[in-house]
């Protein structure tokens, strides 16, 4: 199980990148805001470029760029009337499973800042010394406008899209029209943390205010927005930052000292964080590198994780990544055959594994034969997925061993015992209590 802390870490990389739901935008780049945080706090990707870069202090931010931050960085409008900061779940109450956080900024047209969000958690707050300031932000098929009536009005949004169990991973023709492509399932939560706003959304307008009055609104790719904001007596507590407890106190230490680290060498910096046998260190490294679309030396860190728990968080940020957008997924199969060398077969069936297994499935013996099959499989990937989901779903298993970077007679071992506690046919005994 996660300490706090390392909840804290699974949720924290903040991450802001050019949305792969849309094209590049193309043209001279335009500045559009400014960086107020310090050194290697915010990396940049030109839109034609490969590789990440650390920002300098206090850098200018442009609408073509991709941008990665860490947590409580800030940003301010061309114009200084709006102010952004990326944020996280500090302790792990947060409604959606945000591990990182990502958007464009784009050229503002009849606004003060415009965006498109990608994923995670963003606030954004009326910087103005007088009257009111306003967004557009841009996620999936939804443009919504927002309004900050007044100084320090200050709104949190945040965006998580995820596969649903039981999905069938379909490959898809590059060439094809993108909206064929499969989807996860997107969710977003809109809340006002101070302040009165109006929100244009949906076709229609509503009026918002802090707690206590109707302050959240709701928005799922499958039923769209809800009109009516929900009436909140007050913050709900993932809406209220902790920066005093001694946990919240260790995390800024942590990201200082990667931060620190990163301004000489970003690779360098996660590499160090990976080999320092500290779990909150490892879970760091790991969100990094799903930030970074560091696929290809995320995929070694698993297959060469040194802990189990290093092991399932690394499984953790990989399962997020493919769910963050549409496309991902086809992405990810890309770089398994392509790059990393598996076959489109082997690729299909990590890809299964990634996305997980319905109720229904659960309830077929196949199932299980399955995955205890796969635990013997010569690709050690599909051996560690397959017992990664054995593990979770199956309590009496939980003590077979199991060494991720294994050999391949540590994984016999491990299947004739699992082989033992379930038969081919049968149900693990939990399963089966559940059936009854």
């Amino acid at each position: 199980m996660l300490t706090v802390l390392g909840r804290l870490l699974a949720t924290c990389v903040a991450v802001l990148v050019l949305s792969i739901e849309g094209p590049a935008q193309t043209g001279p780049r335009v500045l559009v805001a400014k960086s107020t945080s310090p050194a290697a706090t915010f990396h940049a990707r030109p839109a034609n470029g490969t590789k990440y870069k650390s920002l300098l202090n206090e850098s200018d931010l442009y609408a073509t760029d991709m941008l990665v931050a860490l947590p409580g960085a800030t940003l301010v409008s061309r114009n200084g009337s709006i102010t952004l900061r990326s944020s996280a779940d500090f302790d792990a109450k947060s409604p959606l499973p945000v591990l990182d956080t990502a958007f464009t900024l784009a050229e503002p047209k009849n606004v003060d800042l415009e965006l498109t969000l990608d994923r995670g958690r963003i606030e954004i707050t009326n910087s103005k010394a007088a009257g009111a300031a306003s967004v557009r932000v841009r996620f999936w098929n939804q443009l919504w406008t927002i309004v900050l009536e007044a100084p320090d009005s200050r709104v949190a949004l945040e965006l998580c899209g995820r596969w649903p169990p039981g999905k069938r991973f379909k490959l898809i023709d590059p060439k094809a029209d993108p909206e064929l492509v499969p989807a996860p399932l997107a969710s977003l939560v809109f809340l006002v943390l101070n302040g009165s706003v109006t929100v244009e959304c949906g076709g229609v307008t509503v009026a918002m205010k802090a707690p206590p009055g109707p302050a959240e609104l709701r928005w799922d790719s499958l039923m769209g927005v809800r009109p009516q904001p929900q009436k909140l007596d007050k913050l709900p507590d993932w809406a209220i930052l902790d920066t005093t407890s001694p946990e919240a106190r260790k995390f800024h230490d942590l990201v200082e000292e990667f931060r620190q680290a990163s301004a000489k060498d970003t690779l360098q910096a996660v590499n160090s964080f990976l080999d320092s046998g500290d779990p909150h260190q490892q879970r760091f490294a790991l969100v990094t590198l799903g930030a970074l679309d560091e696929l290809e030396l995320l995929g070694k860190s698993l297959v060469a994780a040194k802990t189990l728990e290093e092991w399932d968080f690394g499984i953790t940020v990989l399962r997020h990544w493919i769910g963050r957008a549409r496309g991902q997924d086809q992405k990810f199969f890309q770089t398994l055959t392509q790059v990393r060398g598996y076959t489109e077969v082997q690729a299909k069936i990590i890809l299964q594994l990634l996305f997980g297994f319905s109720s229904d499935d659960l309830a077929q013996p196949e199932t299980y034969e399955v995955l205890i099959d796969y635990l013997v499989h010569e690709k050690p990937a599909i051996r560690n997925l397959a017992a990664w989901h054995l593990i979770r779903l199956v309590p009496e298993g939980k003590s077979i061993p199991f060494k991720p970077n294994g050999t391949q007679a540590d994984a016999a071992q491990a299947h004739a015992m699992w082989k033992k506690l379930v038969p081919s046919g049968q149900l693990p005994p939990s399963a089966k209590k559940v059936k009854e």
